[in-house]
């Protein structure tokens, strides 16, 4: 027996969990659809557990942060629902919320839990009924018409459907691409989906002896065929995978998609707020007021101790060298290491391992003053599974609220309007 529901939101993350109780606050009765054991999985290990909710700020920096074809998209959504709105409710529920010195919104508690609880409870509050491990398997199309789904050998009625299942990165997360396939299925284009903020792998492989070391306040740049497509101040960290962290989260995106053409290096700058003669010139000072101290000495004052010898061993310095017989030209070449560190060639970016998926449904294909479908009447889709990928920080989450509370919001109101007819 098929069982009748006004609206069914499939994803029981940031975007869905908006967009059901916005739709549920409008007076629908809504049946939200989680794969998972609970609601918002991603969301608990965002931040790295502590939830970056949103990034502060006027919400035309915001959206300016996007690249600018998901920015125009974002405009009509950010501007419904913005971070001012989510922050107020997390408070409205007792999440009292600080903002870091770069933007980023987090609760004080410092723990993802008492965002995904708080939301819940704006849920049960909305009277919206959530069924957790329901995973759909079909979206069902009537003519130009969502009719419903299936969930097993269970079929569900709905002539009204939000999905926002995600991407496809952290698949035990259950973002594993279900949404990219409903939608092809019912006549969308998926543009290609590829990595971004995720961790990049190096080849030659980086020394075994700096895992767990981080380069902070530097500049990780990319380079295709000599010449520089991105650059981004921020931390790096290596890891086993290669190098992660907030830089190169934020250029896995363009090095992903260059890979597929070029050959892709990235570089490191280690002082990208001075110039070469400046660094020189303090590099000079520091060796004549320590002319006795061996050279690997001197620069462990500058960098990680565990990258000193490899950083002398590749520019031909001997580390045990005395600083006063350190020649001119070994001094430069030092510096022009520390000014352009040529870290590796791209080997691989882990799309199961990024925070977000470039790629997914066609912006053009979505109305963004309401997130319906100008496909298939009565489907909605918002969140991740849109093509928009924005940076580390906050940004992406505030996405999928925004776009979440239209889609909810306008499925609603068509749902009040079919009942009048």
């Amino acid at each position: 027996m098929s069982q009748h529901h006004p609206i069914i939101v499939i994803g029981g993350g940031a975007a869905g969990i908006i967009a059901a109780w916005k739709a549920a606050s409008h007076g629908a009765r809504v049946l939200l659809l989680e794969r998972n054991n609970k609601l918002g999985i991603k969301l608990l290990i965002s931040g790295g557990g502590k939830c970056n909710i949103t990034h502060a700020g006027p919400m035309e920096e915001v959206r300016a942060a996007f690249v600018p074809h998901e920015a125009r998209f974002l405009k009509p959504s950010f501007y419904k629902f913005s971070n001012d709105d989510i922050v107020r409710m997390m408070e409205d529920a007792g999440v009292t919320t600080y903002i870091r010195p770069n933007g980023r919104v987090f609760p004080v508690s410092g723990n993802a839990d008492d965002v995904v609880n708080a939301l819940a409870g704006y849920l049960k509050k909305a009277g919206v009924e959530v069924r957790v491990k329901a995973r759909a398997s079909e979206v069902l199309r009537r003519e130009d018409s969502v009719r419903g789904l299936r969930i097993g050998n269970e079929t569900m009625d709905s002539e009204h459907i939000i999905i926002a299942t995600g991407g496809s990165s952290y698949p035990k997360t259950g973002t594993t691409g279900d949404g990219f396939e409903w939608a092809r299925a019912l006549g969308h284009t998926i543009v290609p989906v590829r990595p971004a903020l995720a961790p990049i792998g190096v080849e030659p492989k980086l020394l075994s002896d700096w895992r767990g070391v981080a380069l902070r306040g530097g500049c990780l740049m990319v380079f295709a065929d000599g010449r520089k497509l991105t650059e981004w101040r921020d931390d790096i960290l290596f890891s086993h995978e290669g190098i992660t962290g907030p830089a190169a989260l934020e250029v896995s995106r363009v090095a992903a998609e260059a890979m597929q053409s070029h050959d892709v290096e990235l570089r490191f700058d280690f002082f990208p707020q001075k110039n070469f003669n400046q660094v020189d010139d303090e590099l000079n000072r520091l060796v004549l007021s320590k002319r006795d101290r061996m050279i690997s000495s001197l620069l462990e004052s500058w960098l990680p101790n565990r990258l000193v010898p490899a950083v002398l061993q590749s520019v031909g310095v001997d580390a045990a060298k005395r600083g006063h017989v350190l020649t001119r030209e070994e001094r430069r070449k030092i510096v022009q290491l520390l000014k352009d560190w040529k870290l590796g060639n791209v080997s691989a970016i882990n799309i199961e391992r990024g925070e977000v998926t470039a790629g997914g449904v066609a912006l053009d294909e979505v109305d963004p003053k309401s997130m319906r479908s100008r496909k298939v009447k009565g489907l909605y889709l918002c969140g991740e599974v849109l093509d928009i990928a924005g940076p580390v920080g906050g940004y992406n989450l505030q996405a999928a609220f925004s776009t979440g509370f239209v889609a909810g919001e306008t499925a609603a109101t068509d749902w009040l309007a079919s009942q009048s007819d």
